[in-house]
């Protein structure tokens, strides 16, 4: 074989064949420039993971926590209802008891009723044993007036009555001890009201009637009050309160019996 001898170019093919060259090492070949962009947008890619990492995370937080308020609010209802139930038990329960007072509350009104029926009973057999009692004081006493009244007032009764005494707007007083009589020419009533046991109030009473009579009876009026008792204390208030009005016990009387036995 003969041997290989070496090829010349032209300088024209020369330049062609490192163009050639320049071109294809150029389509392989990456810039200082280049490098530094695509370095900079991995360092954003990582970035914008990292982020999207910690989104992550926090978005698994928050699903956490609202899975756990979820769980709360899911145990508040169930508490809920559970006392929802209690109250509906209790207001059964309480509805039961107000049917239970009212039927208790109507027997209660039964009994009252019967309770005030049978005070008012009370009243009336009080009111009649205390009008029996009166009854029997002024007749016991009423004998002894004339004599009662001419020395203690100097007074001649010509009338001795239990009497009512109507006033124009025809109401009327029921006088337990009326006598009327003369002193010197001129008319005197002697007015008596009898009591079991004398209280502040009777005399109150009494002393009001008094004056009623004032405008009806023509003539001087003397008042006395007759009783089985009386206590101290409202014998002080008499004499200082109505010092006009007289209290006698009934068995002052007896000592002007002997004009009449």
């Amino acid at each position: 074989m003969a041997p290989t001898t070496a090829r010349k170019f032209t300088q024209q093919q020369r330049a062609e064949i490192l163009s050639l060259i320049d071109e294809r090492i150029k389509e392989h070949y990456v810039t200082r420039s280049d490098f530094k962009v695509l370095q900079k947008a991995i360092t954003d890619l990582a970035i914008t993971v990292k982020d999207l990492a910690e989104a992550q995370k926090r978005t698994e937080q928050s699903i956490k926590e609202l899975t756990e308020r979820q769980n709360k609010t899911e145990q508040s209802i169930k508490e809920l209802t559970e006392a929802q139930k209690r109250t509906e038990q209790r207001v059964d329960s309480l509805t039961i008891k107000m049917e239970e007072l009212t039927v208790a509350l109507k027997e209660t009104q039964i009994e009252l009723r019967q309770l005030a029926e049978d005070h008012r009973t009370t009243r009336r057999i009080l009111g009649d044993l205390t009008h029996t009692i009166g009854y029997t004081l002024e007749d016991t006493i009423m004998k002894y007036i004339p004599d009662y009244a001419f020395k203690e007032y100097g007074v001649t009764i010509t009338t001795v009555d239990r009497r009512y005494i109507t006033y124009p707007d025809k109401r009327y007083d029921e006088i337990n001890i009326y006598s009327e009589g003369t002193k010197n020419g001129n008319k005197v009533y002697i007015i008596g009201e009898s009591k079991a046991q004398l209280g502040k109030k009777d005399v109150e009473s009494f002393d009001k009637m008094i004056k009623r009579l004032q405008n009806t009876l023509e003539g001087e009026i003397i008042g006395f009050v007759v009783c089985y008792s009386c206590t101290p204390d409202v014998e002080e208030y008499v004499k200082q309160e109505y010092p006009y009005i007289r209290i006698h016990k009934s068995f002052d009387f007896y000592k002007y019996k002997k004009s009449y036995d």
